[in-house]
C-alpha cells in the first residue's frame, strides 16, 4: 500500500483545514473578537506547518492509487480531520474534556446536527465555526460521494450521468481537489443566495449566514437556542426550507443545470426519480402531520417537513412535526436523500431501484422461465448489479441493529437506543428531539460511552456502511 501517498494527501487536506481556521480568524477580526482571532490563527498555523510538513516529507510518490488506498484515506480522513477540527470547542472552554469536543466536531463535520451544546452560551465565533464545519463537511460528503465511493462501487446503479464522473483509472486522488472546488463553488453560491434573500427577508445577518452555511449542507446545528421561529420571519424560513431540498438533491443534475443553463435541465431536476421521490415522501409527510395536528400547523408543518426530508432537521415551530408517529419520522430519516447530496441515510436511488427490483422479482413468480429485464430510467440494470444494492441495505440494516444493541449495552432504553441509532447512522440528530420528547433524554445527558458509539455510528454513516465493512474484506485488499 502506498503509505506516502496517502500521507501526502491527509497533509494536503490539513492545508485545507488551516482555510478554515484562516476564514474563521478573518470573520473574529471583523467582528473585534480579538482573543477569538487569536486562537483560531495560532491554531491555523500550527496545523498549516504541520500540513505542510507531511507534504514535503512524502511528497514525490506516484501518481497512481488502489481504491484499497482510496477507501483508507477517505476513512482516516474522516476520523483525522474531526480530531483537528474539534480543538477550538475544547481551548475556547465550551467542551469540558476532548471526547465531548470531538463529538462537536464530528457532528458538525458529518453534518449530523446533534450538539450538546447551548448556542446561546457560545460565542459568535464558536457559532460561526460550527456552521464553517457543516458547510465544509456537506462539501466533503458530496466531494467524495462523486470521486471515490462511485470509483469503489458504493453509491449503486442508477446515479445520473454527468460530466463529474469523467475520470481514468488511478487518478482517484487528483480528482479530488478539482472536483472538490466545483462542488464548493455550487454550494458556496447556493448558501450566499440562500443569505441574501434571508436576510432581506428580515432575518438577522449573523444568524442567516449561520443558517445558509448549515442549511445547504443539511447540518441542523442552529445559531440560536429553540425553534426558528423565534428569530426568523415566514419568509426567511420559507428560503431556508428551499436551500435545505437543494442540499438533498442530487448534485450531479443541479451541475448540469448551472453548466447548461437550459430549460430542460431544469425539468430533469424536478422530474428526475429520485427528486420525484423527494417530493412525495415531502407532500406525504405534511398530509400525516396535518391528520395528528390540524390544518391550523399547515405552514408550520410545510416548512417542518422539508427541514426533515433533507436530514437537516431543523425546527421552525415547537409543535408540528413531531406530532408524526415516531416510527414514521425514523423510517424517514433512514431512507435519507439523494445519492450525491449532503443528506444521510440509504439514499432513494437505492429504495427506488430495490422497490423496482422486486416488483420484477414478483412478476417472474407467475412465469419463471419468461425474461423479463430490469429497466430503470431508460436503462437495463443486470441482476448482478442488484447484488451490491441488497448487500448495502444488508449491511445498513445490521449496522442499524447493532448500533441499538451498543446504545443498550451503554445503559439506554429501548425507546432511546432505537432513535439515537437512526439519527446518529442516517445522520440526522434532531430526530432524537423529535421522535422521543417525552424520555427527557437530551445529548447533554450522553455518558462517555455513549457519545463513543454515536460517534462511531456517525462516521460509518458519512464512510458508507458497506466502505467501511470492506475494509475488512482480505479481497478487497487485492490488487
Amino acid at each position: 500500500m502506498a503509505i506516502d501517498r496517502i500521507l501526502f494527501w491527509l497533509g494536503r487536506t490539513f492545508l485545507l483545514c488551516t482555510g478554515l481556521f484562516t476564514i474563521t480568524a478573518i470573520i473574529s477580526f471583523i467582528a473585534q473578537d480579538l482573543s477569538g482571532a487569536i486562537i483560531m490563527a495560532s491554531l491555523g498555523v500550527s496545523i498549516g506547518v504541520f500540513g505542510l510538513l507531511l507534504v514535503m516529507l512524502s511528497s514525490g510518490t506516484g501518481e497512481h492509487e488502489t481504491k484499497a488506498e482510496a477507501l483508507v484515506f477517505l476513512t482516516m480522513f474522516w476520523v483525522l480531520v474531526p480530531a483537528i477540527l474539534c480543538v477550538p470547542f475544547r481551548v475556547m472552554g465550551a467542551s469540558p474534556d476532548l471526547l465531548s469536543a470531538y463529538f462537536e466536531s464530528v457532528s458538525a463535520f458529518t453534518t449530523t446536527g446533534a450538539t450538546r451544546l447551548v448556542p446561546d452560551a457560545l460565542p459568535p465565533v464558536l457559532l460561526f465555526w460550527r456552521s464553517l464545519l457543516q458547510w465544509a463537511g456537506g462539501v466533503s460528503v458530496a466531494t467524495f460521494a462523486i470521486v471515490i465511493l462511485a470509483a469503489v462501487n458504493q453509491t449503486g446503479t442508477g446515479v445520473h450521468r454527468s460530466i463529474l464522473f469523467t475520470s481514468r483509472k488511478g487518478e482517484l486522488f487528483t480528482r479530488l481537489i478539482a472536483i472538490g472546488r466545483l462542488v464548493a463553488g455550487i454550494y458556496l453560491l447556493l448558501a450566499l443566495i440562500g443569505f441574501t434573500l434571508m436576510t432581506l427577508g428580515g432575518a438577522p445577518a449573523f444568524e442567516a449566514l449561520c443558517l445558509a452555511l448549515s442549511g445547504i449542507s443539511t447540518g441542523g446545528l442552529t445559531p440560536r437556542a429553540g425553534p426558528l421561529q423565534l428569530y426568523i420571519p415566514p419568509f426567511a424560513a420559507t428560503v431556508l426550507a428551499v436551500l435545505c431540498i437543494f442540499g438533498a438533491l442530487n448534485l450531479a443534475i443541479i451541475w448540469d443545470f448551472f453548466r447548461l443553463r437550459k430549460m430542460r435541465e431544469a425539468w430533469r431536476l424536478i422530474l428526475n426519480a429520485e427528486h420525484r421521490a423527494l417530493f412525495v415522501i415531502l407532500a406525504s409527510l405534511v398530509v400525516i402531520g396535518v391528520l395528528f395536528s390540524g390544518l391550523g400547523n399547515l405552514f408550520d408543518l410545510f416548512l417542518d417537513s422539508a427541514y426533515f426530508v433533507s436530514s437537516t432537521g431543523f425546527q421552525y415551530q415547537v409543535i408540528s412535526i413531531d406530532m408524526v408517529p415516531p416510527a414514521i419520522l425514523i423510517t424517514v430519516a433512514l431512507v435519507g436523500g439523494s445519492a450525491l447530496s449532503t443528506a444521510g441515510g440509504v439514499k432513494l436511488i437505492r429504495m427506488l431501484l430495490l422497490f423496482r427490483h422486486l416488483g420484477t422479482e414478483l412478476s417472474r413468480l407467475s412465469h419463471p422461465s419468461r425474461v423479463l429485464p430490469m429497466k430503470f430510467k431508460s436503462q437495463t440494470i443486470s441482476d448482478a448489479a442488484f447484488l451490491s444494492i441488497w448487500m448495502y441495505f444488508f449491511a445498513y440494516t445490521l449496522a442499524f441493529g447493532i448500533g441499538i444493541s451498543l446504545m443498550g449495552v451503554v445503559g439506554l432504553s429501548l425507546d432511546d437506543a432505537i432513535a439515537t441509532s437512526a439519527a446518529s447512522l442516517s445522520n440526522v440528530g434532531p430526530l432524537l428531539n423529535l421522535t422521543l420528547p417525552e424520555s427527557g433524554l437530551t445529548y447533554e445527558q450522553f455518558t462517555s460511552g455513549q457519545m463513543g458509539v454515536f460517534i462511531i455510528l456517525m462516521l460509518m454513516g458519512r464512510i458508507e456502511v458497506l466502505g467501511a465493512v470492506a475494509l475488512f474484506m482480505p479481497n478487497f485488499w487485492k490488487r
